[in-house]
């Protein structure tokens, strides 16, 4: 992939952000003073001087009136009726209203910003009407529950300016996480040494700078880890060609001691003779345990297919047969199975179960049982090998399935290399199955179980 260079500049893409924001706000303003005007324009809203024109409109008939009547006082509005001397003869004011009142008739108060008076006389006294001069609602569930008129707009400008701020936000942080997803999969790639794949662009010049030094990083990473296998298959092959040289010169070096050993020697002779047999034994030994290891850094391509539980079942307990046969061990099977699927790959595990039999044989003693329990529990193929050896030990247990360990003394052989238990651990976890090393319970033995998961 050639190097990306198209795009826009963060700093262009920020500025794009604050306008946004900026007309968004504008916006804002704009429909919180349209919103308010409604308000006034439906009526929700009751204008300041709109109790004192209803006043002045119907200040002939208060004054002229035959009889004063209190019905002409708009709504909102108290009043107070006095007769010519100045004695209150009617009111629905609260006392401090009243004595405000009174005051003013007796030219001792004045109006204020929030409450004002105005008196009319008539032919049988005066009436005193108090109003106040300040918007408010025309419902009663607003003038409880919404904030005062002369906050209303502030309060509509915060509201709708946080709305436009928060969405603007979401719009642009929704476009740069769009922006950024082609970095999150390059590195979800890379991270899981997926290397095949083409890498995206984006439109920001600075992310596809980052991009272009991620497919640099690929390439490396790419070019290190084939020159890596190249390496380790050259590193298999040469140790492949010389255990199998090997095996030419050691069986020759054999088969000439144990000719030796059939003539006539003296006694030290026959002792240099044995030597030559034990060591070359145990470099046959040795080039077989080399073998395994190579064989051990590499399984072929796993090959999974959907296989029923009960032929599973029955192969495991065919190699079970077989090997215990050959070896002079009886063997105890218990099934207790529902047939199932289980994606496998029927090769590798059949070196599973050779592995973990060789084990309870090689550490358990000549014509002894070994048990072989299969069942199948929560979704999980089980299957246990139990012998009748010393156990595992509390290292064991831990270190078990680790490359190259050979346990304590207990469960020592100088055949075993520590490769069949990691082997086959790594084969378990292939199949997203798992080992388990246990001590049997019931009577002093080792159990090693596999657990599967059906499908």
């Amino acid at each position: 992939m050639g190097l990306i260079r198209k795009g826009q500049s963060l700093k262009i893409v920020f500025l794009e952000y604050l306008i946004t924001v900026g007309i968004g706000l504008a916006c804002a303003i704009i429909l919180a003073i349209l919103t308010f005007t409604a308000f006034y324009n439906v009526g929700l809203i009751i204008p300041a001087n709109h109790t004192e024109n209803l006043i002045l409109k119907s200040k002939q008939e208060i004054s002229n009136a035959k009889e004063f009547n209190e019905a002409l006082i708009p709504n909102g509005a108290r009043y107070m009726f006095l007769s010519p001397n100045g004695e209150m003869i009617k009111t629905n004011m609260d006392d401090t209203i009243q004595l405000k009142a009174k005051n003013f008739h007796n030219r001792e108060e004045i109006s204020t910003p929030s409450s004002s008076f105005i008196e009319f006389k008539r032919s049988d006294g005066y009436v005193v009407i108090n109003y106040s001069v300040e918007p408010h609602y025309n419902n009663d569930w607003m003038e409880k529950h919404f904030p005062s008129i002369n906050l209303l707009l502030s309060f509509l400008l915060i509201i709708f300016c946080f709305i436009s701020a928060f969405v603007a936000t979401l719009i642009w942080a929704k476009r740069i996480t769009r922006q950024l997803s082609p970095m999150l999969e390059v590195s979800d790639k890379i991270a899981n040494q997926e290397l095949d794949f083409d890498i995206g662009s984006s439109n920001i010049r600075e992310f596809n700078d980052v991009l272009n030094s991620l497919d640099k990083m690929k390439i490396a990473l790419s070019d290190s880890l084939r020159e890596n296998w190249i390496q380790e298959e050259n590193k298999r092959s040469q140790i492949s060609a010389l255990t199998h040289d090997l095996k030419t010169p050691v069986s020759i070096v054999q088969g000439n001691a144990e000719l030796l050993k059939e003539t006539e020697l003296t006694n030290e002779q026959k002792e240099y003779v044995s030597y030559i047999i034990k060591n070359s034994q145990r470099i046959s030994d040795y080039t077989k345990a080399l073998m395994e290891m190579n064989k051990s850094n590499k399984f072929d391509g796993l090959n999974l297919k959907k296989v029923k539980v009960s032929k599973i079942i029955e192969r495991v307990s065919t190699i079970a047969r077989e090997i215990t046969l050959i070896h002079n061990r009886s063997i105890s099977k218990s099934i207790n199975c529902e047939d199932g699927d289980i994606m496998i790959d029927m090769k590798l595990f059949e070196r599973v179960i050779q592995n973990i039999f060789s084990n309870a044989i090689q550490y358990s003693p000549d014509k002894s049982n070994i048990d072989l329990l299969i069942m199948t529990t929560d979704k999980t193929l089980s299957i246990s090998v139990i012998d009748e050896g010393p156990g595992f030990s509390n290292e064991d247990l831990i270190r078990g399935t680790e490359q190259f360990y050979r346990g304590d003394k207990s469960r020592h052989s100088a055949t075993n290399y520590g490769l069949g238990l990691y082997n086959s651990s790594k084969i378990m976890l292939l199949h997203n199955g798992r080992i388990i090393l246990e001590n049997n319970l019931d009577k002093p033995s080792a159990r090693v179980k596999l657990e599967l998961p059906l499908l």
